[in-house]
């Protein structure tokens, strides 16, 4: 009974080294983001979010290019809402077609990875000094 358990662990145990994490590798070969995108990341955070000025704590992953041609980019900072509050730091999926954002994903789960490259974004946090 014993040898029968330990047997059907190490199978188990093989079984998880086979599954292969997409992710990571899109991951380990992703590239930082460009001047461009983040100037525009920037602007659009100005135009969208409910007080640009208190942005802080802002960072910016590298970008990863998937399969299907669609890159993507995440972006995490602190802001006040509407009451004021600081509601602490969340991120944004954001995907990129043809190099230009189009939408995004609060707390996307791919930004949560522990293997995401995060850089300070201080073009994101300088909007209150416009």
């Amino acid at each position: 009974m014993k040898l029968g358990l330990i047997f059907a662990g190490s199978l188990l145990l093989l079984a998880a080294c086979g599954v292969r994490d997409e992710y990571g590798e899109i991951i380990a070969r992703s590239t930082p983001p460009s001047a461009a995108l983040r100037a525009e990341l920037a602007a659009g955070a100005a135009r969208l979010a409910y007080d640009p000025a208190s942005i802080r704590n802002a960072e910016i992953s590298n970008v990863a290019s998937f399969g299907d041609g669609v890159q993507g980019v995440c972006v995490r900072a602190d802001s006040k809402n509407v009451s004021g509050i600081y509601t602490g730091v969340h991120n944004i999926g954001i995907p990129l077609r043809d190099g230009k954002p189009a939408g995004g994903t609060l707390d996307h789960p791919i930004c949560n990875r522990s293997d995401v490259p995060w850089h300070k974004f201080p073009e994101l946090e300088r909007l209150g000094a416009k």
